[in-house]
Order: C-alpha cells, then sequence, then structure tokens
C-alpha cells in the first residue's frame, strides 16, 4: 500500500512541476503572439514606459530601477523618438506605477481612457508628416504630469 502513495506522490509531483514550469512558457508564447500580431513587418517599435516621478522613459523599465528613496533631485526624462518618413510606427505604451495617458495630436493619436500599470496599449501609425511633433501624457498622473512630454522627429 505505501508503493501506491509514493507511485501517486511522484505522480502529483510530475505534474505540478511540469505545470509551474509551463505557465511561464505559455505566457511568453502569448505575448510573443500578441506582439507579432501588434507589430507588422518591417515596422519601427518603441516602448515608452510612463513613470509619475520621470516621465516618459525610452524602452523597458521596471519600476525597482528607477526608485530614488531619499533623492529630491529627480530629473525628468523627455525621450526623443526618430524615424523617417514613410516608417510604420509602433508605440508600446506602459506604465509602472499610476494610469497615464497619451496624445500625439500631429497623427490624431489620443488615448484618454489610460495606460494602466502591468498591461500594454499598441499605437500603430505611418510616419507621413516630417517635422518635429511633441506626445505627452493626457490623463492626470501626479505632480510632475505637465512636464510629462517627448518628442517624435520624422526625418524627410
Amino acid at each position: 500500500m505505501r508503493t501506491n502513495g509514493k507511485k501517486l506522490d511522484s505522480i502529483l509531483l510530475f505534474f505540478l512541476i511540469i505545470i509551474i514550469g509551463g505557465v511561464p512558457l505559455g505566457i511568453l508564447a502569448y505575448d510573443h503572439l500578441l506582439k507579432s500580431q501588434q507589430t507588422p513587418p518591417g515596422a519601427k517599435e518603441f516602448i515608452l514606459t510612463g513613470s509619475a516621478q520621470r516621465g516618459w522613459l525610452l524602452g523597458e523599465i521596471r519600476a525597482h530601477d528607477i526608485v530614488s528613496l531619499g533623492q529630491n533631485n529627480i530629473q525628468v526624462e523627455h525621450p526623443v523618438i526618430e524615424v523617417s518618413r514613410g516608417d510604420d510606427v509602433v508605440l508600446k505604451l506602459r506604465s509602472i506605477d499610476v494610469t497615464h495617458g497619451f496624445a500625439l495630436k500631429a497623427y490624431d493619436i489620443y488615448i484618454p481612457e489610460g495606460i494602466k500599470p502591468g498591461k500594454t496599449v499598441f499605437v500603430s501609425f505611418k510616419a507621413d508628416k516630417a517635422g518635429t511633433f511633441l506626445f505627452w501624457c493626457n490623463v492626470y498622473c501626479g505632480d510632475i504630469h505637465q512636464h510629462m512630454k517627448g518628442t517624435l522627429i520624422v526625418k524627410d
């Protein structure tokens, strides 16, 4: 009877290991599937991460990367994105702390419903106008909200 109990324990342990190992792999596969559906081949892709302490940050940023305990001289970042006219552009918008918004008036892009922490919002457009354009947060997000801006440069 003890042998059956050990076999059952071994089988349950095996399935538990498969489940624990399979969940992260499934999440990675799902993220890859979403990315491939949201980003057309050849598109210029940029990640913008919103932070109520630092503004828009260019790239993949985690909350613990910007924690500044006891520092009052935090510098707000103003990222610059450069593309060429005619490029397909995909912005992956994220937030690490509070709900942020996004607006790029020159391309009629407004996200008033917000970018919630832990979620990614995809914005796609064709850079068909050359020039320098401002983007900003359009949902009040904290003390530096008015400084939460960045620049899109579309070269001819």
